[in-house]
């Protein structure tokens, strides 16, 4: 009887080895585009946190007719004392004095948690915006939100909140 020879199965090690080689490839491109997309992610969703605080605060001043502020806070319950906005922040009735939980009348509103720990808001030496019963802001704050690190590229996220009460974004560079 005459052998027969069955036909291979599988890949040769040449054609593992290419197929891996392209998988390497792929990856090495792919790999820092991702991580890049998750960073522009996590940032746009505390740009979006932020401005929903403040559009909260506005509106509840509106409806509430009496100041409402929105301020740094690491415990959730009081302002802190530094504009220290990665620990999170509250938006409260303001009754008293500006920016300081101060009184029983002064209610918390909202709570939001510490983002994302290798992210930085900055807003300079701004510790609360106010929003007046108006719905006018008691003064311009703009606040930044990149990831730590950032030194150049249009990756930074900025708010501007207006005297008017409005509140604007852009993407800017780290740099500015």
């Amino acid at each position: 009887m005459p052998s027969m020879k069955r036909p291979s199965r599988g890949f040769t090690l040449i054609e593992l080895m290419v197929a891996l080689t392209v998988l390497g490839v792929l990856m090495a491109i792919s790999v820092p585009t991702f991580r890049q997309f998750t960073r522009n992610n996590s940032i746009t969703a505390v740009q979006n946190d932020l401005v929903t605080s403040f559009n909260l605060a506005r509106s509840e001043a509106l409806r509430r007719n009496r100041p409402v502020s929105v301020c740094a806070s690491a415990d959730n319950a009081t302002c802190g004392a530094v504009a220290d906005w990665n620990t999170g922040w509250i938006a409260f009735i303001d009754r008293g004095a500006a920016g300081v939980i101060d009184s029983v009348d002064d209610v918390i509103v909202q709570t939001w948690q510490s983002p994302n720990p290798d992210l930085l808001i900055a807003a300079g030496v701004s510790t609360f915006v106010q929003y007046l019963p108006t719905g006018m802001s008691a003064a311009a704050v703009r606040v930044d939100v990149s990831w730590i690190g950032c030194t150049s590229g249009p990756y930074k996220r900025r708010i501007d909140v207006l005297a008017t009460g409005g509140i604007s974004g852009q993407l800017v560079d780290c740099a500015a």
